[in-house]
């Protein structure tokens, strides 16, 4: 079916890369949305850790507060690494 002037096309075309470039953007999209959630997990867990050790210790919010530093810090250490990293594992290749 053909659309008329001034309307849009009724089939879809597709927008996807024909087979190993395809692969490859996709695994792209995969690590780097794998990042964003390991970023997530470790300022939690490192949070959750230092909740709990103020609990034990009865020093709130002193290992909340080193602990989430620590976590946000090596969070966003790995994924600047990461990251930044990606764009060198493609020239050494």
């Amino acid at each position: 079916m053909q659309a008329a002037v001034g309307q849009l096309p009724l089939e879809r075309i597709p927008t996807t890369l024909p087979g190993d470039d395809r692969k490859r953007v996709e695994s792209q999209y995969l690590r780097f949305a794998g990042v964003g959630v390991q970023y997530a997990l470790t300022i939690l867990v490192m949070t959750l850790l230092g909740i709990w050790i103020d609990g034990r210790a009865g020093t709130a919010p002193l290992f909340l507060l080193v602990f989430l530093a620590l976590g946000f810090g090596g969070a966003t250490w790995s994924l600047i690494q990461q990251v930044l990293g990606s764009n060198d594992k493609g020239k050494k290749q």
